[in-house]
């Protein structure tokens, strides 16, 4: 699933991968396990999304983590949470 959002008049496509947890881990210390209510660790998350997401597109995120979050301000986090939480969510089956 990817979800779009819109940060500072730009649209970011995200989508969860398995790569974009690992380069978040891996990366920049960000363990899903472990998320808390930490809004920098949900920027730095979002941003591992976007990358993955601006593929599904054909496309490639240009801009690096710090520029990410440069965008962002306070007012964005309920968005950003609300399409974070639509792309992890687990796929229920219908009865």
């Amino acid at each position: 699933m990817v979800e779009a959002v819109e940060i500072a008049g730009r649209t970011f496509h995200l989508r969860a991968t398995m790569r974009a947890l690992r380069n978040a881990k891996t990366q920049d210390g960000v363990d899903i396990q472990t998320l808390g209510g930490d809004p920098l660790d949900i920027v730095v998350l979002c941003y591992h999304f976007a990358c993955a997401g601006a593929q599904t597109q054909g496309t490639e995120l240009t801009m690096s983590r710090d520029e990410f979050e440069d965008i962002v301000t306070p007012a964005d986090l309920p968005t950003i949470s609300a399409a974070m939480e639509k792309v992890m969510a687990v796929p229920t089956k219908k009865k």
